[in-house]
């Protein structure tokens, strides 16, 4: 792929509206060794609040030596350690929240190690019960990789993904990209979802606008050659489509940077060469990704995260990691006029590298995007890690957008398709605004459906939702201030079937070989359509199975009519 190298200015007087930060005690949060967070307002109290995982220094002897999680609440801008997760923490790890059972609590799930036992790679689901954490399910876990949250088979439950290493009993280490989709009583684990990588990340995103997600990935695969592949959904699958350069020890971050209504994104990692990278991505609409280097301020193994810092409407990064064994913090400020990024010299960041998190929001929601940061200090004498918390000193104010004024709902093929248009922001253009759909079987309620999505539409599969729901949007724009809710929108969902006093079974799902339909209702008729709509040739036995073996991998609908008027619809993942 051509490449292009973005050249810099470095004079903070050549950068409008450079920003400056300044570091906020909080003597409450641990200085974590290889750590991970996740930010979200867990007690519904409008602040934001942290789930921190890592390791620390117990016994004050400068090493690291116990596994620590803990989820610090905000008050007023204070955080406070409210609850700790003693043996079932993980370090090297990955946490993100995840509304699993669409109770409007935020739920968690962790991934990593613990120093309990070194091949110990576990993963954590915890429900959230309002007065806290509840420990409902482990599973193995994995390290040096990654974990997504995301709704890839649009039925509004959120499923999630795990990449990287896992020890396996008997077969040693693997590399494997593993799916969880969730069925509401649990997730169903779809095994090597896509080739896996260690020391790499991933995104599940949709990048070419057509609603449905698509998969980035890079790191080290199986084989341990360096890969950045990226993957087009096409009824459900996941097709390889394109390879971009080499990159490892990475991390991304995606935004619309240049308003043109797709997503972009901003990599740091090391090339094919083990030097430092940094590199923002352009996404021409087709999935197809330009690099446009920054030379000289690559860095590796640190993180990376997107929003507007200096509250001029555009996306802006933020950047941690090292570079010959030194560390840096450094901000780069996105100039719509040059449509490029120019780095702020202005920062006053304390340089955090190796091993640690970033991330980005509001902490004491005065309107500015604020930087949290963990990671090692090189030039500390016993290199142990520090966690920061900046405060964003810009003077410029944001307002928050307007929600959408045009909501439409449309019902066709088995799918209620959402459409909305009409919202604005005072700075941020109309295309790089994101939304949060909400969808209830009641007013006022979200208990079918709730998440972020970076297109103005979204669909559901109806094959699940009640004959009534209830919609609605929220605008969001790039300093993350949310709008208020759009006006809310009844929609009555054709030919969904009224099967009450009818159970049906249809398993096992995700299926190899054979699919078991079972009912208490005779049975009448049945079909398989493929997610083109296109009706397949299949037998239901006299057994009541279909066989599902000679069929691409991918997502299906079985539809089944009852002798007593009755109908319903299954989604079914092939294997």
């Amino acid at each position: 792929m051509k490449k292009f190298y973005v050249s810099l200015f470095f004079l903070s007087a050549m950068i409008s509206n450079a920003q400056s930060f300044e570091e906020i005690s909080q003597p409450n949060l641990k200085n974590y060794f290889y750590s991970a967070a996740a930010v979200a307002d867990v007690d519904n109290d409008g602040s934001q609040d942290i789930f921190f995982t890592g390791a620390i220094d117990a016994d004050g002897d400068t090493n690291v030596d116990t596994t620590s999680n803990s989820l610090y609440k905000n008050s007023n801008g204070t955080f406070s350690s409210i609850q700790d997760f003693g043996e079932n923490s993980v370090h090297l790890s990955a946490v993100k929240f995840i509304d699993f059972d669409n109770d409007g609590l935020l739920d968690v799930i962790t991934t990593g190690l613990s120093y309990n036992d070194i091949v110990n790679y576990q993963q954590y689901r915890y429900k959230n019960t309002g007065s806290g954490f509840t420990l409902v399910d482990n599973a193995a876990g994995k390290i040096y990789g990654g974990l997504d949250v995301f709704d890839f088979n649009h039925d509004g439950k959120q499923d999630y993904a795990i990449n990287g290493t896992q020890y396996v009993e008997g077969v040693g280490f693997t590399h494997e990209l593993d799916l969880y989709l969730n069925n509401s009583a649990g997730f169903q684990k779809n095994t090597a979802w896509a080739a896996g990588t260690q020391n790499g990340s991933f995104k599940v995103i949709d990048v070419n606008n057509d609603n449905e997600l698509d998969l980035i990935v890079n790191g080290y695969n199986a084989n341990y050659k360096g890969t950045f592949s990226i993957y087009i959904n096409e009824n459900g699958n996941l097709v390889k489509k394109s390879e971009l350069p080499v990159v490892s020890d990475s991390k991304m971050s995606f935004a619309d940077f240049n308003g043109d209504g797709f997503q972009d994104f901003v990599v740091a990692g090391q090339d094919e060469n083990y030097d430092p990278y940094l590199a923002v991505f352009i996404n021409d609409g087709q999935g197809n990704f330009t690099e446009n280097k920054i030379e000289g301020e690559g860095l590796s193994g640190g993180g990376v995260e997107v929003g507007d810092f200096n509250n001029d409407g555009y996306y802006d990064f933020v950047v941690i990691g090292d570079n010959d064994y030194e560390s840096y913090s450094k901000i780069f400020l996105y100039n719509p006029q040059l449509q490029k990024f120019e780095k702020d010299e202005n920062t006053n960041l304390y340089n955090l590298g190796s091993q640690g998190t970033l991330a980005v929001f509001d902490y004491n929601n005065d309107g500015n995007l604020d930087i949290l940061a963990n990671g090692f200090d090189w030039d500390d004498p016993d290199l142990l890690p520090y966690t920061k918390l900046f405060k964003n000193k810009t003077t410029v104010t944001n307002q928050k957008p307007d929600a959408p004024t045009i909501l439409t709902a449309t019902d066709n093929d088995g799918k209620i398709k959402f459409t909305w248009s009409g919202a604005t922001d005072d700075k941020t253009p109309e295309n790089s605004l994101q939304y949060e759909l909400s969808v209830g079987s009641e007013a006022g309620k979200t208990d079918i459906a709730k998440y972020i999505v970076t297109t103005k539409s979204w669909y559901l599969d109806k094959m699940d939702l009640p004959s009534k729901i209830f919609w609605s949007v929220k605008s969001i724009d790039a300093a993350k201030k949310y709008s208020d809710k759009s006006q809310e929108k009844e929609l009555a969902v054709l030919g969904v079937a009224d099967v009450k006093n009818t159970t049906v079974s249809i398993y096992p799902n995700p299926v190899k070989g054979v699919l078991n339909v079972k009912s208490t209702s005779k049975i009448k008729t049945h079909k398989v359509y493929n997610l083109a709509g296109q009706s397949l040739n299949t037998e239901l036995t006299s057994d009541s199975t279909i066989d599902f073996s000679r069929f691409d991998k991918g997502i299906y609908v079985v539809e089944i009519q009852f002798e007593n008027g009755k109908k319903t619809t299954r989604k079914v993942i092939k294997n």
